[in-house]
């Protein structure tokens, strides 16, 4: 028998209400710091689970969040959703995630079933598939409790993005600054016929006008990942030093990783003859042969943000919103031209 609400009254020495409203985390429940601590040690001691079914039959809230995302999203994203999930803890909710790749049509079903399970809202991490020739935000947008995470498109009624605008102008002045002439945007795509996906084409169309000497070059990231260094060393010897590039602001820092290694394997010194920065600010870009500058953004305050705009759609708030979260540079040895010095 597993064990009910009233067991864990019973063990806490309190009534099943007051019992069930502190497990609940409702709101007009009143209960001393030593009354809820006894009832949450006696739910762990009994190994207590609530009945989430039974819980929004009665019409009450399930304290489920369900996440949509790709199953190979870059690393920041979830960065952000352990951030979410820390968050989310302390506000009583659990997170509930449905994962695929390339796959839309299984994201819908996904979004779907997450729906028929009762949860009380949705982030999701996902959005167009340029490859495949779909965007998911017209079959989510009408849907009153939902917050798109990172990939919004401009007609999302609720989202929470990054500034890749400032982001952008940020690199393309920290690379002047440096005394660097002409940068290059570097993205790897999943496919080769020109369609962007919605963030890609952000960065693609800031970066022109930011930096009109510049030039976009895009690499095929759809093949083996390790035909990236092959592509890298391509783009050196047939377009960055023909074209007289001092300079590359990459996707990522995985991709500015490959990068470096192509440079340096071809003789190029860096900072002093090449600049790079990445993006997303990841570990590997403080232990890179040549420390990486790079872009990111505070992972916690973007969970805070959405976490805060999805329980204002539950409450019923149906007002457009469009949070942009500052971006950050982080200057490191990459960019240091000149022997310039820099607190890291």
């Amino acid at each position: 028998m597993f064990p009910t609400i009233r067991d864990v009254a019973s063990r806490a020495n309190v009534s099943f209400q007051l019992a069930s409203g502190v497990l609940g985390h409702r709101s007009y429940v009143y209960a001393s710091e030593a009354t809820r601590k006894r009832i949450f040690e006696a739910a762990e001691e009994l190994g207590y689970v609530p009945n989430t079914s039974a819980r929004i039959l009665r019409g009450g809230a399930s304290k489920i969040l369900g996440v949509l995302i790709d199953s190979r999203a870059p690393e920041v994203f979830y960065g952000i959703l352990a951030e979410i999930e820390q968050a989310a803890d302390k506000l009583g909710y659990h997170i509930l995630s449905a994962q695929a790749h390339d796959n839309p049509e299984k994201l819908m079903t996904a979004y779907q079933s997450l729906r028929q399970n009762g949860v009380d809202g949705i982030i999701s991490f996902v959005n167009d598939y340029p490859q495949l020739g779909c965007c998911l935000e017209p079959l989510l947008k009408n849907d009153p409790k939902i917050v798109s995470a990172l990939n919004a498109g401009d007609n999302s009624p609720a989202s929470v993005v990054v500034d890749i605008e400032s982001g952008i102008a940020a690199a393309v002045q920290h690379l002047r600054e440096r005394g660097y002439r002409k940068p290059a945007l570097l993205l790897a795509l999943p496919n080769r016929d020109g369609h962007l996906s919605f963030n890609c084409w952000r960065r693609l169309e800031t970066f022109k006008t930011a930096c009109p000497e510049g030039d976009a070059l895009l690499l095929n990231a759809k093949t083996d990942p390790s035909d990236l260094f092959a592509q890298c060393r391509t783009a050196i010897r047939r377009k960055l030093l023909p074209g007289g590039f001092d300079s590359v602001i990459a996707q990522n820092d995985n991709l500015a990783a490959i990068l470096m290694r192509q440079l340096l394997t071809e003789g190029i010194r860096i900072p002093d003859d090449f600049g790079l920065v990445g993006w997303d600010n990841l570990l590997i870009a403080e232990c890179l042969p040549v420390s990486l500058t790079s872009l990111g953004c505070d992972w916690k305050n973007v969970a805070e943000n959405v976490l805060k705009t999805l329980m204002k759609r539950m409450e019923g708030d149906r007002s457009p919103v469009k949070i942009r979260i500052p971006m950050s540079l982080i200057p490191r040895e990459s960019t240091k031209k000149g022997g310039m010095r820099y607190e890291v």
